[in-house]
């Protein structure tokens, strides 16, 4: 009895220590994937950006083609390849300045990605587009683990609005709920806390989320919505999941619509 309980708690400790170390992977699952330039539809301008600690990270930019002075900066997915977002952004957006940047660890973009890091360089590339473009309004578009990038985002940087796509109120709670087992609140160092980033910040949000999301799982968003205080667009998409929402006929004219709410609740 004695040698099966110690074999239980070796085993239940080795889990533990798996996890806490693979993280990173789980978090970032898309880091090191290859990415090939897509310069079709539209070729954009390929942009670096030196980062505070050395490293450098790798974008693109799409120039509006009869715009109205606006920008707007993407986040993608843990495992969303910079490239193909891009390009679906550009042909949604196209009276708006387009900016998206490879994550640390992706794509051609050096480092390896963290929380803090994605932070820091979400600051880094909004500074340093708007010095350089001078928009007229700057909005943001997260999308699942973009969504806790565009919300920290929100919170540091004046920004006109933001589209969050499958967002959740944090990755602890995410991970609380998929390993109750074990003590996550201790082990856990990439948290993306997207509820505690909308205290007190009055910024226009519109928020899409997927019916059958079992990713992030509609608590999880109801959690975030309940501390968004400037709600001004709210859809459900019926039949989307995590992974296909983006491909719904739905999706693009939803997508347009919480633009369209956005430009109506900023100036």
């Amino acid at each position: 009895m004695i040698k099966l309980l110690v074999t239980v708690v070796v085993a239940y400790a080795g889990i533990v220590a798996l996890l806490y170390f693979a993280q990173r992977s789980l978090i970032f699952r898309g880091a090191h994937m290859q990415s090939q330039p897509l310069d079709h539809p539209r070729a954009p301008e390929r942009l670096e950006l030196a980062t505070a600690d050395g490293e450098v990270v790798r974008g693109m930019l799409f120039r509006a083609s009869a715009g109205n002075g606006d920008l707007v900066i993407g986040f993608g997915g843990n495992m969303q390849d910079a490239e193909v977002l891009s390009q679906d952004l550009a042909a949604r957006l196209p009276h708006a300045d387009l900016v998206v940047f490879h994550y640390r660890g992706y794509g051609p973009s050096t480092g390896l990605p963290s929380e803090a890091a994605l932070y820091a360089d979400a600051l880094a590339i909004y500074d340093a587009m708007v010095l350089r473009l001078r928009p007229a309004r700057t909005f943001a578009v997260g999308i699942s683990l973009g969504s806790g990038v565009a919300t920290y985002l929100s919170k540091h940087r004046s920004l006109a609005g933001m589209v969050l796509v499958t967002p959740f109120d944090s990755i602890e709670a995410i991970a609380r709920e998929q390993y109750f087992w074990i003590p996550v609140g201790l082990l856990l160092h990439q948290r993306f806390a997207s509820a505690s980033h909308m205290q007190a910040n009055r910024t226009p949000v519109a928020v899409i989320a997927a019916e059958g999301d079992r990713v992030v799982r509609p608590q999880r968003t109801a959690a975030l919505r309940n501390r968004i205080s400037n709600l001004v667009f709210d859809r459900t998409l019926a039949g989307a999941s995590h992974a296909t929402i983006n491909n719904l006929p739905a999706y693009g004219v939803t997508f347009r619509e919480a633009f369209e709410a956005l430009d109506r609740a900023t100036p």
